[in-house]
């Protein structure tokens, strides 16, 4: 009778130890509502991800930006003397985006692996410390991609876009290339805005409130090629 005692409430403390915190107003339909196992594996799941889908981005619009500016300042000396300047002002607004891309890298792409190969290795003893990192990155990484779709993202890169376009005008006289520079910049600079990774803003829904239908969105982007093509977000 003593043994079944034992048995049970050391039952009794292994089941009150593996039940984690729940983050604040989480309902029961979230997943912070299910299991800790459950818990641990979705959080894991969906930060590494994530990481992959900002690695992606960070790698392909590094790129893109490192190319097109090395292309302008190259074809620059093949044109004439007084039409430079559109090229190497053409270069230096990419070499901004290219710093706002390398310099903006979110936590998860290189925080979500970490994570997911702490959970992998999860004792009893530090499942709950784990989820509370998780929950606080994914959190945190979902107010941040909330961020970069800010209205005043959209105005800053225009309006930079623009005065690009002004220097080139009011100091040069070439309002051709000024209107120019100032169209395809912006478009290449909503593309990369509109184009960034924002799958931790369902997530963290999900995880405290429930399934929530997966918003679709169409914008146009440059491709590699001349010429525009469609892309849908889900």
């Amino acid at each position: 009778m003593r043994r079944i005692a034992v048995a049970l409430i050391l039952s009794c403390s292994l089941v009150v130890q593996a039940e984690c915190a729940r983050p604040k107003n989480a309902s029961p339909r979230g997943v912070a509502g299910q299991s800790d196992e459950a818990r641990l594996a979705y959080l894991s799941k969906l930060l590494e991800e994530e990481s992959g889908r900002a690695r992606t981005w960070t790698l392909a619009w590094g790129a893109g930006y490192g190319l097109l500016g090395v292309a302008q300042l190259a074809l620059m000396p093949l044109f004439p003397r007084e039409e430079q300047p559109d090229w190497y002002w053409g270069a230096a607004g990419t070499g901004v985006g290219l710093a706002f891309t390398l310099l903006g890298k979110p936590e998860v792409l290189e925080g979500g692996p970490l994570f997911a190969s702490r959970a992998r290795a999860a004792t009893p003893e530090d499942t709950c410390a784990i989820i509370a990192e998780g929950e606080r990155m994914l959190e945190a990484g979902a107010e941040n991609e909330e961020s970069s779709f800010k209205w005043y993202l959209h105005v800053g890169n225009v309006l930079f876009n623009v005065g690009l376009g002004l220097v080139l005008g009011l100091g040069y006289g070439h309002w051709q290339g000024a209107i120019i520079n100032a169209i395809v910049g912006s478009a290449i600079g909503e593309a990369n805005i509109l184009t960034s990774p924002a799958h931790l803003i369902p997530g963290w829904k999900r995880y405290r409130q429930g399934e929530a239908p997966s918003p679709v969105s169409f914008f146009v982007v440059p491709t590699a090629g001349p010429g525009l093509g469609v892309l849908m977000r889900f």
